[in-house]
């Protein structure tokens, strides 16, 4: 374990949690003007519950939130990994070191990546903007088609699309699809293996189209073509896409990958899921970006599989 200094009116209480990376959600840390200090010994071991908040809730807490003071007594690391801070000594696996209103102050690493400093409040650029005083949200896509690839710099996967297939959505591989003979040469025009979406649809042009959802495990999924049916409904509609920056859940949440075996194979391959209320996760699940790429095509595939 580790003793990390965090002055104890900067802290949140019921059920805010600190960040740890792939556990939490993409918002801040903690918040106050005063500097009392406590030691918090954090296990690395420690797994914290994340929470889901909605977008007017993360809204709410840019006024309050803020990067992590440092006290101006130094604690000598008992840690040959610990890296210091100013005055502060840290894990260089859990937080970045950023100098900013603050001067320097410590924001978590999420999802294999440090957080970014913006006077004093730690946020992820794939949400949000810093004009250098003030914190604002994203632009959110209200129209055009666009592709997925994962973002976890920590593990082998990133960088990769995220594709369609078997009605949900996967970590790298190949996009399912079907193209009928007798619409003619059509089919020659989709990429077909490329999973092209849209705000709350897939972009095909089978009749009827095929609509995005999400499922009561936080699965996000798609209908199957010519069928409105959607299994284990919990929210109908894709995610939050933001203009030039990532995708999120239905109401703003993480997003986590888990490793599955799909129906009919026997391999494992990682899965695409929101971190949505009331649903826990194995520890063998990660938490991910997923990053949008604007395309200028309307359609991937006659309809996906």
């Amino acid at each position: 374990a580790s003793a990390i200094q965090v002055p104890a009116s900067r802290q949140r209480t019921g059920s805010f949690s600190p960040y740890f990376p792939g556990r939490t959600l993409s918002s801040f840390l903690f918040s106050s003007s005063t500097h009392q200090r406590t030691s918090i010994i954090i296990p690395t071991n420690t797994t914290m519950k994340s929470t889901t908040y909605s977008l007017t809730a993360l809204a709410g807490l840019l006024a309050l939130t803020h990067a992590t003071p440092l006290p101006a007594v130094v604690v000598a690391p008992t840690d040959l990994a610990l890296r210091q801070c100013g005055s502060q000594w840290y894990n260089p696996s859990s937080y970045a070191c950023r100098a900013g209103a603050d001067s320097n102050a410590l924001c978590p690493v999420v999802n294999g990546e440090a957080m970014e400093e913006c006077a004093g409040a730690c946020y992820t650029p794939y949400r949000y903007n810093c004009n250098g005083t003030d914190l604002s949200e994203k632009p959110r896509k209200a129209s055009g088609t666009f592709t997925l690839t994962a973002s976890n710099p920590d593990q082998d996967f990133s960088g990769q699309p995220i594709q369609a297939s078997g009605n949900h959505f996967w970590v790298g591989g190949h996009a399912a699809t079907y193209c009928p003979s007798n619409v003619g040469s059509i089919c020659s025009s989709f990429p077909n293996d490329m999973t092209l979406i849209g705000n709350g649809y897939m972009a095909t042009v089978v009749p009827g189209g095929q609509s995005i959802y999400w499922q009561k495990d936080g699965a996000l999924a798609f209908t199957q073509a010519h069928s409105s049916s959607q299994w284990n409904l919990s929210y109908y509609g894709g995610g939050i896409a933001y203009e030039g920056g990532g995708y999120f859940g239905p109401n703003g949440e993480d997003l986590v990958t888990c490793p599955v075996v799909p129906p009919g194979s026997n391999t494992t391959a990682w899965q695409l899921f929101a971190r949505l209320a009331g649903v826990s996760f194995s520890s063998s699940c990660v938490g991910v970006y997923a990053l949008v790429h604007d395309q200028n095509i309307t359609a991937g595939a006659w309809q996906y599989t």
